[in-house]
């Protein structure tokens, strides 16, 4: 708790030094910063890396409010809050994706109007064998994301200042997709997990002065509403979205589907456009 408190400390000094910082030109590009894990880049199944992702398609509406903006995407595919610090995925000439985030916002000091992150779900990935939990991996996972995702927040807003909109998001629920192959008991358990993970990322979030996209409920995470979802019959909405989504119910694979990532987008977007006009990072929810 100390370390999320900090934060605060943090963004109270930095919203008082963009009073006098760096004032972008009237000219040349702006630019909107992608940070995070394979969603931040747009995988889906079997294609890889793709311009089909959230963080493209929230650039494509951001870009119509401002022409000159510009997508950089340095997220990295199984990053987890521990390699963002370090390394060890990637590659990248500052050493970390952290590093190359904090050369990019202070090489271009006033001309980045967005910052956005999804990190964390890879911290605990492979905790859940078999429908079952892993207990020693996931407190081994939920202990990285605790001593880690503090500092990846506050490094950000320290060189990034005040200037930019800085966004981030809470995680869907793809364990819910065992429901439609027999594992319902394993799909209903699953939801508070999901539930405590995404309310100490969104404590964290708010403390460092940032706006929480809530993509679970867009998923509608906690709707267990009956409804018709082919080739899987009667199913809760919640198990719907999820096998409609992603991949995660036919393929075995949780990223988004195209689908999936305009629904991101879309939540970003229920967030961002409340900040343009507040450039500062407060402590409004999403």
């Amino acid at each position: 708790m100390g370390l999320v408190r900090s934060i605060a400390v943090v963004v109270a000094a930095v919203a008082g030094m963009s009073l006098a910082g760096p004032v972008a030109s009237a000219s040349g590009p702006e630019y909107y910063l992608a940070l995070g894990d394979s969603l931040s880049v747009g995988v889906q199944a079997g294609a890889g890396r793709t311009d089909q992702g959230y963080t493209d398609r929230l650039h494509t509406a951001l870009k119509a409010r401002s022409p000159r903006l510009e997508l950089v995407k340095l997220g990295c595919p199984g990053e987890t809050t521990t390699t963002m610090l370090k390394g060890g995925i990637c590659r990248y000439a500052a050493g970390s994706q952290m590093e190359a985030a904090e050369a990019f916002l202070r090489a271009h000091a006033g001309r980045v109007r967005y910052v956005t992150l999804d990190i964390g779900a890879n911290d605990t990935n492979g905790c859940l064998p078999g429908g079952g939990v892993d207990a020693t991996c996931a407190l081994r996972g939920v202990g990285s994301l605790v001593a880690n995702l503090p500092q990846i927040t506050a490094r950000l807003r320290l060189a990034g200042g005040g200037e930019p909109v800085y966004a981030a998001m809470n995680y869907y629920n793809p364990g819910l997709a065992s429901w439609v192959s027999g594992g319902k008991a394993a799909a209903l358990a699953s939801i508070p997990v999901v539930d405590t993970f995404n309310a100490y990322e969104h404590g964290v979030y708010l403390a460092a002065g940032f706006r929480v996209a809530d993509v679970n409920g867009a998923f509608a995470g906690h709707d267990l509403t009956e409804v018709q979802a082919p080739p899987y019959g009667a199913v809760p909405r919640a198990v719907a979205r999820i096998c409609a989504w992603t991949y995660q119910c036919g393929g075995d694979d949780g990223h988004a589907t195209a689908a999936g990532y305009e629904e991101i987008a879309n939540a970003f977007l229920r967030v961002v456009p409340t900040m343009s006009t507040e450039r500062t990072g407060g402590s409004a929810t999403a």
